[in-house]
């Protein structure tokens, strides 16, 4: 029996007509598992390297930006023990949603497909957050590939239910839509988060989604301040392309009029600093996200005055504001600055790195 049915036949020569081999004898189901792990497997590695390539190359929205902000979603997970707070194909959701929520972004946001009255426009416009619904439309596309539905063995109910839940979240990343919504998060996070609540989980989803797709932020100041230039580079090439359509670009697309500290220091005010002062009430262990976003906003300001006597230079790098950092540092400007540079929020991630 140990040899399976294949085994016998390869030793002892004889045909075997079996009607049901998985109930004969013979059967070795470890071969079956095997082969059920490795199509698993298979099944994953094609849907990743699908949503890889499905991503274009501007500046920031591509695959480096959602690797990153999926990473983000592990360490949270990890960190914050989001088991305890959402169901396990919620989880599932969440991370394969980070994965997908920029997919083929062509680096120009939603109102540019309007104004340019672009196909997706045409196709979108009429519900609202244009570019948010195209990504989620290729999460399908590409799940509907030969060979990538990584949701295949699911039943109908919690097929139906993956895709609603990742619609919700990737539309989630859309920030009109938060702002939509924020007044429903502080109200969850008063009242006191309830994971038998529906609709608490279902925000506490758009919540995370947000906070890991603004995580940059939360990073040192270097990173943050390398990633705010690639975010200009692309606003400053849509605002290029509006002033050839004979349109004018909003200050913070125009190259010419953008003020970079000071629209840095609104996005994290208006913006960033609330969101992880909502997940900081929610999880408190991830109060150092918030303190981080923070030092990096007292940054921007520390530096503002640089950039006003230099501007922009015309290979948009910000380089030189990192003279002022390291001579701020040296003087102790800072303080403590012992921050975990890689989200983690607990002891174990410092023993895993090392």
């Amino acid at each position: 029996a140990d040899q399976g049915i294949a085994g016998h036949v390869a030793t002892t020569g004889k045909i075997l007509n079996i009607k049901d081999a998985y109930s004969h004898p013979l059967f070795y189901r470890g071969v079956d598992d095997i082969r059920h792990v490795q199509s698993i497997c298979s099944c994953c590695c094609r849907f990743c390297l699908m949503v890889k390539k499905g991503y274009r190359d501007p500046p920031y929205h591509n695959w480096m930006h959602a690797f990153s902000v999926s990473h983000f979603c592990y360490l949270l997970y990890k960190n914050l023990q989001l088991s305890n707070y959402l169901e396990d194909i919620e989880i599932l959701a969440l991370f394969v949603s980070c994965m997908c929520h920029d997919l083929d972004h062509r680096g120009t946001n939603n109102s540019f497909q309007v104004d340019s009255q672009s196909v997706l426009a045409a196709l979108y416009s009429s519900e609202g957050s244009v570019m948010e619904r195209h990504h989620f439309a290729q999460a399908i596309a590409i799940l509907n590939t030969h060979g990538c539905n990584i949701f295949e063995k699911f039943s109908r109910k919690d097929y139906q239910r993956m895709l609603d839940l990742m619609r919700d979240i990737i539309l989630a990343t859309d920030l009109a839509h938060h702002l939509r919504i924020f007044r429903d998060l502080q109200k969850m996070a008063e009242a006191g988060y309830n994971p038998r609540s529906q609709t608490h989980r279902s925000l506490l989803l758009c919540l995370l989604m947000t906070s890991c797709d603004l995580s940059d932020q939360t990073k040192g100041w270097k990173t943050t301040r390398k990633i705010a230039e690639l975010i200009y580079k692309e606003f400053f090439s849509q605002g290029d392309l509006e002033k050839a359509m004979g349109n004018r670009p909003s200050e913070m697309m125009d190259r010419e009029k953008a003020y970079i500290p000071e629209l840095q220091i609104s996005f994290m005010e208006h913006i960033a600093m609330p969101i992880y002062k909502l997940l900081q009430e929610i999880f408190p262990r991830s109060a150092e996200l918030y303190e981080r976003v923070a030092a990096n906003r007292e940054q921007w300001a520390k530096v503002s005055h640089k950039f006003t006597i230099r501007g922009l230079p015309s290979n948009n790098s910000l380089d030189f504001l990192d003279e002022e950092f390291e001579l701020l540092q040296s003087q102790g400007a800072f303080g403590d600055d012992s921050h975990r540079m890689n989200g983690c929020l607990d002891d174990d991630c410092d023993k895993h790195n090392q």
